[in-house]
């Protein structure tokens, strides 16, 4: 059996100039050391740090930070698009820092770091559902190497693949930017 202990918290203020900064933080640790990849724990991607894909950092051990500025772009926009209504606009710009230990995949120990930002679209459709669009792009500053297990099947002959210094970019729709 494995046992693990998480932690994720999340701060975040307005300024009198609908402005606002928010931080946030997670880590997470096994108790014991499972030795398959399947119970590692996974920090990259769309819910955690967005500078890397999902599967490049991931461990027994994880932790990582993130802090965000949001801005607004245009409030109270109340302009009708076929059955949307289109209502703030906001920009975010956003750091973020990590890494993932005890990796079996042989990741280096060095902290990972990146910087991202992102349009947020809130909007109701119908007049009763809210919408939230998004679109983000980041960047990872750290590049570093993986290297796979054998039973891994790739598109070449080789069995590692690089992660970091290329652009990121996600999309989506969802009901809340809570999650994001």
């Amino acid at each position: 059996k494995n046992h693990s202990a998480e932690f994720h918290t999340r701060y975040g203020f307005k300024l009198a100039s609908g402005q606002a900064f928010q931080a946030r933080a997670r880590g997470f640790a096994y108790f014991n050391n499972p030795d398959d990849s399947f119970y590692s724990d996974y920090i990259g991607g769309f819910l955690g740090m967005r500078s890397y894909p999902y599967f490049a950092l991931g461990g027994d051990k994880t932790a990582f930070t993130s802090i965000s500025y949001f801005a607004p772009i245009y409030r109270n926009i109340t302009k009708q698009v076929g059955p949307y209504t289109l209502d703030k606009l906001y920009a975010r710009v956003f750091l973020e820092a990590g890494n993932a230990w005890n990796s079996p995949f042989g990741t280096s120990n060095s902290i990972k770091t990146g910087i991202g930002t992102e349009l947020r679209l809130a909007m109701n459709g119908y007049y009763l559902f809210p919408l939230k669009f998004f679109v983000s792009a980041s960047d990872g500053f750290n590049e570093f190497q993986l290297t796979l297990p054998e039973e891994f099947v790739t598109g070449s002959s080789n069995n590692t693949v690089t992660y970091g210094n290329e652009f990121l970019f996600h999309f989506g729709l969802t009901f809340d930017f809570e999650l994001l």
